[in-house]
């Protein structure tokens, strides 16, 4: 049964109080843990998966594993940014290259069709999308693999983490694929205007 099915929580406490009673499985808190924060985190997951079944079993994962490390459990910041943490780390776990490469460009091409009128006409003809698929498939795969994140909007900080890289990698690898995808526009969509190149710039840096 889904763990949605069947919790329910009571009482209030601080957040010290609530942590220190879910280590030590004192009744209704981590209940109320799960009520206080399960609404913002499927809300979240929604938002990034657009299933409602995935974006369930994804906050569950996070509640159950929280539930099979509580004794241990050790929360430096809120336990809300805790939890986002831990919801972007499944999202980047869950995601395969080919899903994450889909929906990366998608979202990327979005923000721009939204903002720059004479970059949507060409974005209609699929040429810069087409062009820019073929050149992230060039990138070695750590570049790929951050610029792609990067236009999902993780930080440079949670790339780094999830990758086992240092930031200063991270941001080198971001610089070095702006670079590549310039010279490839460049030579294959000439009239680009130079706007376009700011747009990509400043939404992967962002």
């Amino acid at each position: 049964m889904s763990i949605f099915a069947y919790m329910q929580g009571d009482g209030n406490r601080t957040e010290s109080e609530l942590l220190e009673g879910v280590r030590n499985d004192v009744p209704g808190t981590f209940e109320q843990l799960f009520n206080t924060h399960w609404e913002d985190l499927y809300r979240l997951a929604y938002h990034r998966l657009h299933v409602q079944s995935e974006a369930e079993d994804i906050v569950q994962d996070i509640f159950t594993d929280v539930w099979s490390r509580r004794h241990s459990l050790a929360i430096k910041t809120s336990i809300r940014t805790y939890l986002r943490g831990a919801l972007k780390y499944q999202l980047i776990k869950r995601a395969s290259r080919a899903d994450l490469q889909q929906q990366a460009m998608a979202h990327l091409l979005h923000r721009m069709e939204t903002i720059e009128a004479s970059v949507m006409d060409m974005m209609a003809a699929g040429e810069i999308n087409r062009t820019l698929h073929e050149a992230v498939q060039r990138f070695p795969e750590n570049m790929r693999r951050i610029f792609l994140m990067r236009a999902e909007e993780f930080t440079v900080a949670e790339i780094a983490t999830a990758l086992g890289l240092s930031e200063q990698t991270v941001k080198n690898n971001t610089t070095d694929a702006l670079r590549r995808l310039r010279v490839v526009l460049a030579q294959k969509h000439p009239d680009i205007p130079p706007s376009f190149y700011l747009l990509l710039t400043l939404f992967i840096k962002s």
